[in-house]
């Protein structure tokens, strides 16, 4: 428990510093780009990220599964090797996509511009596939520490190159060749590292051990085979999650101009730490949970797992819905002011990310009923989406998203009864909760008063902050949400700085 709690706040840590980092990035191009270059960047990255989960096809997450039950290093070799092969041609056939079908895109995405940014974007595709499946296999090497070392590299060397082109040239073509230049930068690093585990012998590249990923006879077809067999459910799964929660922003895209694009993106987001937060804490819980084969005990692992959860994610939610206004502004200016309504709207998720009811379908091993859940969230997302966006503008596409996760949350609940037969109830700890969200609610209350006074934005932003979070921690006690054992482990946290 000790190695493994420790693995997921290295983990947690590196990917909060990529978020950061990312983000600065982000915010610096909002404030040196026009709005409208600014959404054909974010477009690129919308395209990118949904039609990579496609094509990837869960190869990722084949590496997690077969390279750890390789029997020695030359099975292990093999496998690495074919996953290279198969992620390059992978890349190469993205890059082709991209090119060949750029026009068509550009009018879907209602861009003409995009059409001549994707001459340069397509060979993106070519470098990021092995960078992405690097640390995905240093992972299954258990070797954290080079995946964070490359983490480190890789978001510094965007930072580096993407920054310095922006601020000289403030010309998204050149930035466009700076993100590539940084991507090919990245693609050597991962091949030199990766270099020292490939197989060598193309003859018998990819073919392992029958107990492992296939026969070993000479061909790498059913080893291909067998590990395609595994992918590409969870390739379905994540390609219909990704869908769904990037929906809205196709559906913006496809209505509405890149400049009314870039402020629904500002305003379109989660707040990405707590989903580190939340993946830390079921990467440690869920073999704790698999391995129950009590059920009253692997239900109350989850229940207080949830009840930790909302101490953190409910404030944090209410802090930044009060305070969206001096945040949006401080961050990307003025200019982007009417992105604070979407921000706030996206904020009413944040609270159902104290409960991952997903795990429990994980650790039971009913898979199919986290694929039937995604689908169902994509077909009524996209439902909802096309019907409000015409009744509501581009607020529509925001209300059907949040309201698509909270019917997502239902689905699951009602799913937990019939098919597991475990009272959903019993999952949550909803006097805790209540409590919890009592004492949010009363701190906020307090709180509004600060909004219509005028001050500085970083001022009002750290007072409103500051004073949240001491009402909240005396109304927490004062209601039992934090109890004696939270206000010990936050001492002894302190302590040990």
């Amino acid at each position: 428990m000790s190695k493994m709690s420790r693995q997921a706040g290295m983990l947690s840590s590196v990917e909060l510093f990529r978020f950061g980092i990312k983000t600065c990035i982000g915010i610096a191009l909002a404030r040196i780009l026009t709005k409208e270059d600014f959404g054909s960047y974010r477009q690129l990255f919308l395209i990118y990220t949904t039609f990579s989960t496609l094509l990837l096809l869960g190869i990722p997450q084949s590496v997690m599964y077969f390279v750890p039950k390789a029997s020695d290093d030359t099975q292990r070799r093999k496998i690495i090797s074919r996953t290279l092969n198969i992620v390059s041609l992978m890349g190469l056939m993205f890059a082709l996509a991209l090119f060949l079908l750029r026009h068509p895109i550009s009018i879907l995405m209602n861009n003409p511009d995009l059409s001549s940014l994707m001459v340069l974007f397509a060979i993106y595709p070519v470098f990021m596939f092995i960078t992405q499946i690097y640390s995905t296999i240093m992972l299954s090497l258990q070797r954290p520490q080079s995946m964070a070392r490359f983490t480190v590299f890789a978001v510094l060397s965007d930072l580096v190159l993407i920054l310095s082109v922006a601020v000289l040239t403030k010309n998204l073509d050149y930035i466009v060749m700076g993100v590539l230049v940084s991507a090919f930068g990245q693609w050597i690093y991962a091949r030199i590292k990766l270099s020292g585990y490939v197989y060598r012998d193309l003859r018998v590249d990819g073919s392992v051990s029958s107990n492992h990923c296939g026969t070993d006879r000479g061909s790498p077809y059913p080893a291909l085979k067998e590990q395609l067999r595994y992918s590409l459910p969870l390739g379905l799964a994540s390609i219909i999650g990704l869908l769904a929660i990037q929906l809205d922003k196709f559906v913006i895209s496809g209505f509405f101009a890149p400049e009314q694009f870039a402020v629904f993106a500002i305003g379109a987001m989660e707040l990405p730490f707590i989903s580190i937060l939340t993946n830390s804490v079921n990467s440690v819980i869920l073999p704790h949970l698999s391995a129950r084969q009590n059920i009253p005990e692997a239900i109350e692992i989850y229940r207080a797992s949830v009840r930790k959860n909302a101490l953190l994610i409910f404030p944090l939610a209410a802090i930044f819905a009060l305070f969206a206004t001096p945040f949006i502004r401080i961050l990307y200016t003025s200019n982007y002011i009417d992105s604070v309504p979407f921000f706030r709207v996206y904020m009413f998720t944040v609270p159902l990310r104290v409960a991952t009811f997903g795990i429990i379908f994980l650790a039971f091993n009913r898979t199919r009923i986290i694929l039937a859940n995604a689908v169902f969230t994509l077909v009524l997302n996209c439902i909802l989406n096309l019907i409000l966006v015409r009744y509501m503008g581009m607020m529509g596409p925001a209300l059907s998203t949040v309201l698509a996760t909270y019917l997502s949350m239902v689905y699951y609940v009602v799913i937990t009864k019939s098919k597991l037969g475990i009272d959903p109830v019993a999952l949550l700890p909803l006097a805790a909760i209540a409590r919890t969200g009592g004492a949010v609610l009363v701190a906020g209350l307090l709180c509004v008063p600060l909004l219509y006074v005028y001050m500085n934005d970083m001022l009002k932003l750290a007072l409103g902050s500051a004073l949240f979070g001491i009402l909240y921690l005396i109304f927490g006690v004062l209601l039992g949400a934090i109890l004696p054992y939270d206000r010990q482990f936050i001492v002894s946290l302190w302590k040990r700085r």
